[in-house]
Formats: structure tokens, sequence, C-alpha cells
């Protein structure tokens, strides 16, 4: 598979390491020698544009009764849209995990990953004890050297295994000799999507239709605040409702700085006021402004999850670097 964007010289796909974009994955048990693929696939046109067009690539698959792949591009966007739907079979005995392989070509990339309210680099950002045989991401995770990268953003399997499938620890664990010490620089990892490793509580299989879906976007020089912005569109789409001729046509709010999000914008639970709460993505601490346009607010409130105002604000907003703020915004 070849994955290119204008501007970017070369195929943002590293071919020779196995698996490739999207690459479809089962694993019965615990022994990589056992790793199975998918068997030979269909492909056809399903969207056939000209503002929507894409590829549906079905086939047969171990321990599913169908796969079906749609790649997806839409006139006018700048990343690829991927939808994995699996229909899978109940396995009853013995243990299994379904994986979806994704290995980006950045020369001098480095793999950043995406966690609440900040990011990290596995191995590199981690506490000595920290988990290495797989990672939850929030959002997104990101292959990049100074002059560009690749983006991907899950939005259905936050689970992930980087560099190899090295989420193989069977049942309970208790000898520490036997988790992953060191996870070394890679542009590859594993959205691990299912399986059924643990003792549970509830039945131990997973068994029907299951939708996965990952978006990719190539880009050139970009910071952490740009990556999440473009990620965040997913998960809190726009909801579209009929306009009228009273219909704004300027922003309810702007912020000064393009570094700084807005995860949450609300009327408050007493109808008083407006809750704002502010991220920081970059790390970088500083202020900012609020532009409100035509409405100028009466007070600026500290405020938290109660929505009651605490110290009273006055002019530009501090913000630490990965920082969060709720404010409380009287008009």
């Amino acid at each position: 598979m070849r994955l290119e964007a204008k501007g970017i010289h070369g195929n943002l796909v590293y071919q020779t390491s196995g698996h490739e974009i999207n690459d479809f994955l089962f694993l019965p048990g615990d022994k990589l020698a056992d790793l199975q693929s998918n068997g030979p696939v269909k492909i056809s046109i399903g969207e056939n544009g000209p503002l929507v067009a894409s590829l549906v690539i079905e086939s047969e698959a171990p321990g599913c009764r169908k796969l079906t792949r749609e790649l997806r591009l839409q006139a006018s966007a700048d990343y690829l849209e991927l939808i994995d739907d699996i229909d899978k079979l109940a396995q009853r005995e013995g243990k299994e995990s379904v994986n979806f392989a994704f290995s980006f070509n950045v020369p001098d990339g480095v793999l950043k990953l995406d966690v609440p309210f900040g990011e990290m680099r596995p191995d590199t950002d981690q506490i000595p004890g920290s988990c290495k045989n797989w990672f939850t991401v929030n959002r997104w995770a990101d292959v990049a050297n100074h002059d560009y990268g690749v983006t991907w953003v899950t939005l259905d399997a936050p689970l992930i295994e980087v560099g190899g499938l090295t989420a193989r620890l069977l049942n309970s664990q208790t000898d520490p000799g036997v988790w992953r010490k060191k996870v070394e620089q890679t542009q590859k990892f594993y959205s691990w999507v299912m399986n059924n490793h643990w003792g549970t509580n509830y039945r131990r299989y997973q068994e029907g239709h299951a939708r996965f879906r990952y978006f990719l976007r190539p880009h050139r020089a970009a910071n952490s605040a740009d990556i999440s912005r473009f990620a965040l569109g997913f998960s809190q789409p726009f909801l579209i409702k009929p306009a009228t001729d009273a219909a704004p046509t300027m922003p309810l709010l702007q912020v000064s700085s393009g570094t700084v999000l807005v995860p949450l914008l609300k009327p408050s639970d007493d109808g008083q006021a407006w809750i704002v709460r502010l991220f920081e993505a970059t790390g970088k601490t500083q202020k900012v402004k609020l532009d409100w346009g035509n409405r100028q607010p009466r007070a600026v409130f500290v405020s938290d999850t109660s929505e009651r105002a605490g110290e009273k604000i006055t002019g530009p907003i501090p913000l630490h670097g990965f920082g969060l703020m709720t404010i409380r915004v009287e008009f």
C-alpha cells in the first residue's frame, strides 16, 4: 500500500516491515508463529464520488464470519478514513486477540501518543515500572520529524501495542520478570481491538458485528494543538440544525492563541453564565484572551465541576503548559 501527500516526498507506509497499513491480524493463544491474516480479498467501488469516493475490501478472516474494510476519501479533505467491520465468531475455548497493523515511513520520525490533556513518547516519558506491553491512547498517535509526519486517529479502539504484538501475557501475571522492560524507537504499532486474555466474571468471548474507525492525515510540520484539534473534530462532531435569517455569522467565542483548545463550552446549569474549559495543548505556559464579539462579560471567574464562581479573573487568563482551566463567564 502507498500513502502519499502533495508536497511530501515518498511513500509514508513502511512496506518492508511485514505489516503495512490496516492489515488484519488474528492471534490464537500467545505464540507469534500462530499469527494469521485474512484470506484473498475482493475489491469493489463503494462510493463513486464526486463528493466521496471509496474502495470496499471484503475477505474471509480467521475468527470471523466476514471482514470488510473500506477506504474513504472526501473532496477537499486532507485525510483518509478507514472503516473496519468485523463479524466476529465466538471462540468459547482458548485465548485470542484481534489487531490492525499500522507501519509508517517517516525518516527520523518520533512516535507520540495522546494521553488525557497531554502527550507521551513510549519508554522515554514513562516512569519506572510503567506497563510497556500495551498503551492506551486518548484520541491519536503521531509519527513525525521536523518537516512532516502522519497523524493516526482512533474513535473506537484505545489500546495499542508499540513495535510488535507485545500484549501476549495471558491470564494473571505476577512475575515482574515477564513484563517488557524497553520500547525501542519504532514507527510501527498495532490497534488491539479485541482480546479475551484475562479471567472475567462475564462471558470470555466476543461475537457479532463490531466497527472500528480510523483516520490518517499526512501533514507538514505541526504542533500538538493542530493534531489535537484535528482529532477532537471527529470525537465531537458538529451538530447540524436548519439555519434561520437570524443565524449568527460570527463565532460565539474566539481564543487569542491557536495552541489553546476549548474542549467544553456550554451554558451553566443555573442558566446565568457560560462555562468554558481551556486546555493548553503544546506544553508552553502562556496567557490568553477571550473574544466574545459584541458581547462583553460582566465578570469572569475561575470555576470547577460545580460551576460555581471562584477567584475573579481580570485581564488575560494564565495557563500552564498542558494546563486545564474551567472558567465561569457572566454577562
